[in-house]
């Protein structure tokens, strides 16, 4: 390999040339340098990451083209080979240089995106793969590339993805709520035959819990203990002062699972009796509990893959939310529903079950950017205060967990609901020296 010595004439020599200049920054006194420049340094680095990634999938399309692997290194195949270089699975190492091909020889804007660092190495990968599921018209592709592309300056690759498969749903409609359907039917019988719980000692004075189950279970489990964590201030004993619950959540859901067990011993039902059903709130309609719904049609409010979609994130079949309504209250919310008001103005401060209902069925979760924690641990936060003449209505309230709801009222963080779909989004804090911020937001958990 040419030494970084002089100026570099091939590929390699100018990279060991970059490298060596970034090894200058190895010994940096990173404790002595401003918060600006720590930030900054970040945003510099992800977008030498995604360039790098760029080049590279150039060179490996390049190389498995002209078969060097195999041919020339006595590879059984460019994957293998490059699995073995970068150290990384085997998995990974196919899944990448199928993508290189693909994002080198069919997604050019793509490919362009990452060079110029607008674009991570994982969101390309997800645009890539959604791209690819969508119908083979080469104007369908590019449409759906430049949305994919378009969404990434906002989303993350996990809130990405959910853009790519919804992408692909609207797309392909019977196809993706046929596929959708199968696939958790099938994981649901899987997940209830291999159901099971084990309590065992740890051989440390305690136990362990360790089971599985399906999410039919896992919704009317979440229903019964999630309520029951709530913080609970701790009086000292010394002083009668309150102060901030120790607990994390960890402890405090396995406190309302004891709980819950010592209700049940101490109340006097019959084993067989269920006593107060289990309240479960989902996402869906009283025409899809009929089996009379045809999903391909529906906004996207609702999910459009034949599920519904629990206060928490779980999804389940209509034919499951079906089954769950011989034996709990479910709760159906549909965006329009009929005899419920939602703006109570200014006769009430506090929120009443329908608001909060509409208010869920509208944020799904914390909608502070990036944040998923469930309804249950949020807030309705008013955006003008109610002190300052603002309504109790859904038009004026937002869903932030305790933690965001204290950052909107502490900091400079903003937070309205766009004037185009009434949906919540923020606007960071300014930094010297940077760009104006622009307003951001985080794609719904469906």
């Amino acid at each position: 390999m040419e030494q970084p010595t002089g100026t570099p004439t091939t590929p390699a020599g100018v990279l060991a040339a970059a490298n060596t200049l970034v090894a200058d920054l190895d010994e940096t006194m990173w404790v002595a340098r401003t918060s600006e420049e720590l930030v900054e340094a970040v945003v510099v680095a992800e977008r030498l990451r995604a360039h790098l990634a760029a080049l590279e999938a150039g060179v490996l399309a390049e190389v498995h083209a002209r078969g060097v692997a195999k041919g020339e290194l006595a590879w059984g195949s460019t994957a293998e080979w490059f699995t073995h270089l970068a150290g990384t699975h085997r998995g990974t190492g196919h899944q990448t240089i199928r993508q290189a091909e693909v994002l080198v020889h069919e997604r050019s804007a793509t490919h362009a995106a990452m060079v110029a660092g607008r674009v991570s190495p994982e969101q390309a990968a997800v645009i890539v793969d959604a791209v690819d599921r969508l119908p083979t018209d080469a104007q369908v592709r590019a449409d759906g590339e430049a949305f994919l592309l378009d969404a990434a300056s906002r989303l993350n690759a996990t809130d990405l993805a959910k853009a790519a498969r919804h992408l692909v749903e609207v797309a392909d409609p019977d196809g993706a709520e046929r596929k959708t359907e199968k696939e958790l039917d099938r994981q649901d019988r899987a997940a209830h035959h291999g159901r099971f719980l084990a309590i065992v000692e740890d051989g440390a004075g305690g136990i362990r819990l360790r089971g599985r189950g399906t999410v039919e279970d896992a919704a009317a489990i979440k229903a019964a203990l999630l309520p029951l964590t709530k913080p609970q201030p701790a009086v000292d004993p010394t002083t009668g002062e309150e102060n901030v619950d120790p607990r994390d959540h960890g402890a405090r859901l396995w406190d309302a699972l004891v709980e819950t067990c010592r209700h049940a011993l101490t109340t006097d039902l019959p084993p067989d009796c269920h006593g107060a059903r289990p309240r479960i709130a989902v996402t869906t309609s009283l025409e899809a509990l009929q089996e009379q719904i045809d999903w391909a049609t529906l906004g996207t409010d609702f999910p459009t893959n034949g599920t519904a979609v629990t206060d928490d994130g779980l999804e389940l079949t209509p034919a499951t939310i079906r089954r769950m309504a011989c034996d709990a209250d479910l709760i159906p919310i549909a965006l329009g529903t009929q005899g419920e008001v939602l703006d109570v103005g200014r006769t009430s401060r506090l929120v009443t079950p329908a608001i909060w209902r509409a208010l869920v069925c509208r944020d799904r979760h914390c909608a502070f950017p990036g944040c998923t924690r469930p309804p249950v641990m949020g807030h309705a936060h008013h955006i003008v205060p109610w002190a300052d003449h603002g309504a109790t209505s859904l038009e004026n309230l937002v869903l932030l967990c305790g933690h965001h709801h204290r950052t909107i009222h502490h900091t400079p963080w903003q937070v309205r609901l766009n004037p185009g779909d009434g949906r919540p989004e923020f606007l960071p804090p300014p930094r010297p020296g940077a760009p104006p911020p622009t307003w951001i937001r985080t794609r719904r958990r469906e």
